[in-house]
């Protein structure tokens, strides 16, 4: 079976079925991805994780054209088994999932550490990368000043969580460019790292528009134990009616799917028709 442009194959066709997963994954990250889990996974199918658009695609892109992108690579590829979602691509699995129904069965939807799109997250992942990507290339006058920005970009709330994108945005250039300079290098490794530094907080800005009330219904969402991750992002009100079922994990956001315990749920979910 081609592999489309749109998605990433972390598993090869094994079995019957096809099953989709939602998730920006990046290289070096310290946060287990999609590939981990299914190198644990036992039940045969194939598993395509989505691929982000170009970067300058990225910031045109409302959270509907990215499922459309998806989506449409998709046809006649056959039925497509379950939609799985980590972090805040759960609401662009939910988006998804309720965008294949339109064609096929309704696929069985299986988020992890399901979160919403807050603006922290754009700030937090800022951040990151000035405390510690550039740490060591940073004087410590020129990281508190890019922090300094970064928290006025984030004070402004006007636009949204796309504006703050913008903003933020342009900051990771007039820092990357510098700091990159200093240890030599230029040109095409500063485009492809602001590239995907951009890509990565339109992903989230975009998010945004595909609500998780009403999609999530079905879902069954397996939760991990850091505080603030997750479903515990949410308050108990907002967690209210939004589930099928929720399953709480004595195992970390950072080693969520990584975890054999989590890659036994998913493959207990994937083979039990009653979920469906």
């Amino acid at each position: 079976m081609a592999t489309p442009a749109a998605w990433h194959v972390r598993r090869p066709a094994e079995g019957s079925g096809l099953v989709l997963a939602c998730d920006f994954s990046a290289a070096g990250r310290p946060v287990a991805t999609f590939t981990e889990l299914a190198e644990l996974l036992t039940t045969g199918c194939a598993l395509w994780e989505t691929a982000p658009p170009e970067p300058d695609e990225a910031v045109r892109m409302t959270g509907r054209e990215h499922v459309a992108r998806w989506a449409g690579d998709l046809r006649g590829r056959g039925p497509v088994r379950a939609v799985l979602g980590f972090c805040t691509g759960a609401l662009y699995a939910g988006a998804l999932a309720e965008e294949i129904a339109r064609s096929q069965r309704r696929p069985r939807l299986i988020l992890l550490d399901p979160e919403p799109a807050r603006a922290s997250m754009l700030t937090g992942f800022y951040e990151s990368l000035i405390t510690r990507r550039f740490a060591s290339v940073l004087s410590p006058a020129d990281a508190e000043a890019a922090l300094r920005e970064g928290r006025r970009a984030a004070d402004d709330t006007t636009g949204g969580l796309t504006a703050l994108a913008d903003r933020l945005s342009a900051l990771v250039r007039e820092v990357v460019e510098p700091a990159f300079a200093r240890v030599g290098l230029h040109g095409a490794r500063v485009d492809e790292f602001v590239g995907l530094a951009t890509s990565y907080l339109y992903w989230i800005a975009a998010a945004d528009s595909c609500p998780a009330r009403g999609r999530w219904a079905t879902a069954t969402a397996l939760n991990g134990n850091t505080e603030g991750a997750g479903l515990r992002s949410f308050t108990a009100a907002e967690r209210s009616g939004l589930l099928r079922r929720a399953v709480y994990l004595d195992v970390s956001h950072t080693d969520l799917m990584r975890s054999p315990e989590t890659a036994r749920l998913v493959d207990d979910l994937l083979t039990d028709d009653k979920e469906s």
